[in-house]
């Protein structure tokens, strides 16, 4: 793993690469993640993510997807 960065609650922000695979890359891809505005600095992965929601693979079957942000968001704003 290389870190990139530490987020404001000091979890490692990295890149993980594994038998050669670049395991951020090939998650996006799959799409079973997605590309967080904020620590992105490797632009291509917003490509791997257009083509997986062009493609409607993992999370992207679902056309009302939720981003973990977003839901974050709404589960503090139901609290209140």
């Amino acid at each position: 793993m290389r870190v990139v960065d530490v987020d404001r609650y000091k979890r490692i922000v990295g890149r993980v690469t594994c038998a050669g695979v670049d395991a951020n890359a090939a998650q996006v891809r799959r799409g079973m993640a997605w590309v967080y505005d904020r620590y992105a600095t490797d632009k291509t992965l917003y490509r791997l993510q257009d083509e997986a929601r062009s493609s409607g693979r993992g999370l992207w079957r679902d056309p009302d997807a939720i981003s973990p942000w977003a839901w974050r968001s709404g589960q503090r704003a139901n609290r209140g």
